[in-house]
């Protein structure tokens, strides 16, 4: 195993964010809060001494961040929160921080832009 020099933060879904997808996608089967929990984005930031620290690097890349996990959805743009900004991205996500990340693989890791 290795060591990698990144902090991890787990982006999890509220409740508000369950109830803005329901409400704009009609045809969306039925979810639970626990469900959409379950498999959430991971995102590595640089390695942090303290949890705030993370927050505070979240906060300066709120809307990308945001946008990434709405087009996530199949929800048009135009459904989208008439406001995004940071006071509607902490309602609508919490974040789990992890300052330990270790990789078990050997080989180089891929990197790709993400295209939102």
């Amino acid at each position: 195993m290795y060591f990698v020099d990144r902090s991890a933060v787990v982006l999890k879904p509220t409740q508000v964010f369950l109830d803005w997808l329901k409400q704009v996608d009609e045809d969306m089967p039925e979810l639970s809060l626990a469900q959409i929990r379950s498999n959430c984005t991971v995102l590595l930031v640089p390695e942090m001494d303290e949890p705030e620290d993370a927050i505070s690097y979240i906060d300066e890349r709120f809307e990308e961040v945001f946008r990434n996990e709405l087009s996530g959805w199949e929800v048009p743009q135009s459904a989208w929160p008439k406001t995004m900004d940071l006071v509607t991205f902490w309602q609508f996500f919490e974040v789990e921080i992890h300052d330990l990340v270790l990789d078990t693989i050997e080989d180089d890791l891929m990197v790709s832009p993400v295209q939102n």
